[in-house]
């Protein structure tokens, strides 16, 4: 079994994005998911992105305020950034999730939608498969673009439990593509935390091993993390090691423990970075 693993970037605090790819650089990851506050410092990441290929997390109203169907401007130039930078940055595609802004419009998320390279449709907790399923069929009449799905693991844990990898045959189709793309974390069963894999997450991952290996898996595994501090970036890479193993990546996973202990310590020196219009609503 072989797919890529990667790990979500986003500004931390004022820790800038073009900080954490030297970090993923320095330890050859060959995927980033960046979130939309990449553009407020792409200049610098572009200097120094070695990764294969990235994906975008498209803003959605919770952590961001706007959505894709949201009509401030900041929407838009969230898509035109990613067209203009697309080539740059080897952009696979976009994770999506259903329109929520009371004051949106539907015309304009699927507008938007097709204007994006790969959209994924992810599914939601408390979103039970048959509303996964309408929302990606509704969005199928209304686009005229090829769509993809992001299967989040933790979602799915805390909407369907210990049946959390009984998926419906479309989104099966889709993972057993080698466009198949998956969001982990150490989630627990009722609550989204983003965790690293060895913290207070619940998740089987020996169920999930044993899935990912029934589906001769050759897609894209994005560990999901936010670390709320500089010490919790030790645990994601440890949870980079687990993902190795589960992989079989061994030449990855020694990379890892070699390097781990100079990358930490480049890590507590990281410059700090500010900018009063970040995208991210801190």
């Amino acid at each position: 079994m072989t797919f890529v693993t990667g790990l979500t970037i986003h500004k931390l605090g004022t820790i800038s994005p073009s900080s954490f790819v030297k970090v993923a650089s320095a330890i050859n990851l060959n995927h980033i998911e960046f979130d939309p506050t990449v553009f407020d410092d792409i200049k610098e990441v572009l200097k120094v992105i070695k990764a294969k290929q990235t994906t975008l997390h498209a803003p959605y109203v919770e952590d961001y305020g706007v959505d894709l169907s949201s009509k401030q401007e900041v929407v838009e130039r969230f898509v035109k950034d990613i067209n203009s930078n697309k080539m740059h940055l080897n952009i696979i595609g976009v994770v999506i999730h259903p329109p929520m802004d009371a004051g949106g419009s539907l015309d304009l998320f699927y507008d938007r939608i097709e204007q994006l390279p790969l959209p994924l449709l992810e599914n939601m907790p408390y979103q039970s498969w048959d509303e996964f399923l309408f929302f990606v069929e509704e969005t199928k009449a209304h686009v005229n673009c090829k769509l993809g799905i992001c299967f989040d693991i933790p979602h799915s844990f805390i909407q369907n439990g210990l049946e959390f990898l009984n998926l419906p045959e479309y989104c099966l189709d889709h993972l057993k593509s080698p466009k198949g793309y998956i969001h982990l974390s150490g989630g627990s069963r009722y609550e989204d935390t983003h965790f690293p894999l060895i913290t207070e997450g619940e998740l089987p991952l020996d169920k999930i091993k044993t899935f990912l290996r029934d589906i001769k898996f050759q897609g894209t595994i994005t560990l999901e993390l936010a670390p709320r501090n500089l010490k919790d970036i030790n645990k994601i890479f440890r949870s980079l090691s687990i993902i190795y193993s589960i992989a079989g990546n061994k030449r990855k996973k020694l990379q890892l423990i070699v390097k781990r202990p100079f990358i930490m310590r480049k890590i507590r020196t990281l410059p700090r970075y500010s900018d009063s219009e970040s995208f991210r609503r801190e």
